[in-house]
């Protein structure tokens, strides 16, 4: 468990200029690579690929920026971990899409695997698995250009979240790039959502005013691309004042980053939203889980994810919710880790519609809920 992380103000919405596609609705969340795909190449310095084949192209998305008031205890991950230092903080929360848009996948394979340059990936021990090192760079400038805040340099898991922008619809629906096996297929994208551990900017110093945000992926070229020139993207963003109270004002969003190391299923924070809401027959039984390995077996997971259905169209409150689950399979007959996945049977509202959250049992924590639905 991470240590005596407090919440000091809760969350202050950010005005935006979003100069960002949306993404589309996810597909089917098993799906093989594809026959072209792309390696990695430590030591890539152009385009070319060593057998003349296509290459993936990577360009970065940010979405939904926040901000957040949140005080670190000295032995929380991410002061441990370099994010920031202990005390009362102020961030720059986003969400960083990574969509691989051109014709191979991007493929890494297992970090472990023999060969490998001995710094390209490093264990995240606060999240329990594999990171490819500094993969994406953030920094925050003035409107004349001078820097004013700079993020962790940030390691990532790559894998594949969802289809981007309605590419790659012939995908066939057998396997996928995760935290083992990492990769984006081509017109996949990876998201790292806002909620994570160090997915942020620190501006407790920044002045209230207006910013570009820069968000930059594989700038060292640790992958062979197709081209480099759009591997950075900028989004304006306006800092109001600190909030005068201890409040903030409340808002009723539970995919808000949590204030500290909240857990459970009865939080209102630091839930994701899993596409956009589907659709059902009134009065039918659902199912949605990402719990292989549990009987019976319904999609994948690892770590600890837990399940919210939502009626409607948008984000529920604990008290709106349809229905909730942690772990579906509790003691363990799953083999090693899969009793901690999720499973959740509800009927489907009046409205025909319903929103699914994903989050970690521990808020910022990293986990793969890749669900079925029948």
């Amino acid at each position: 468990m991470p240590g005596s992380d407090v919440s000091v103000f809760v969350d202050v919405p950010v005005v935006v200029d979003l100069d960002a596609p949306a993404v589309d609705v996810p597909v089917s969340l098993d799906a093989p690579a594809s026959d072209a795909s792309a390696s990695f190449d430590a030591s890539a310095s152009d385009a070319s690929a060593s057998d003349g084949g296509p290459l993936p192209n990577l360009t970065p998305v940010i979405q939904n920026t926040q901000i957040q008031e949140r005080t670190f205890g000295a032995s929380s991950c991410e002061v441990t971990e370099g994010c920031t230092v202990a005390g009362s903080r102020r961030l720059l929360r986003f969400d960083l899409l990574t969509p691989n848009i051109g014709e191979a996948d991007l493929y890494l394979g297992a970090p472990t695997r023999a060969g490998r340059p001995p710094d390209m990936f490093e264990f995240g021990t606060c999240h329990n698995h594999w990171h490819l090192r500094g993969y994406a760079d953030y920094r925050l400038f003035d409107m004349a250009g001078a820097e004013v805040g700079r993020g962790h340099k940030q390691s990532f898991c790559l894998l594949d979240t969802a289809r981007y922008m309605g590419m790659s619809t012939d995908l066939p629906a057998a396997s996928r790039y995760n935290c083992g096996n990492q990769g984006i297929h081509a017109g996949w994208y990876d998201l790292y959502g806002r909620s994570l551990d160090c997915q942020y900017v620190d501006i407790t110093d920044v002045a209230p005013g207006t910013y570009r945000l820069r968000a930059q992926v594989n700038a060292e070229r640790v992958v062979a691309e197709s081209r480099y020139d759009d591997n950075e993207v900028f989004m304006t963003v306006v800092i109001p004042p600190r909030p005068l109270g201890p409040d903030g004002g409340l808002l009723n969003d539970p995919t808000l980053a949590c204030g500290g190391a909240d857990e459970g299923l009865d939080r209102d924070c630091g839930w994701t939203t899993e596409g956009t809401p589907r659709t059902c027959t009134p009065g039918a039984r659902v199912q949605v889980g990402c719990n292989a390995g549990c009987s019976p077996a319904i999609g994948v997971c690892a770590g600890d994810p837990m399940l919210r259905i939502c009626p409607g169209d948008r984000p529920c409150m604990r008290d709106a919710q349809l229905a909730a689950n942690d772990d579906s399979c509790p003691g363990g007959d799953g083999g090693p880790d899969t009793h901690l996945c999720s499973n959740v049977t509800f009927t489907c509202p009046a409205s025909g519609r319903y929103t699914i959250l994903s989050g970690a049992f521990r808020a910022g924590g990293a986990y793969e809920c890749h669900f079925d639905i029948r």
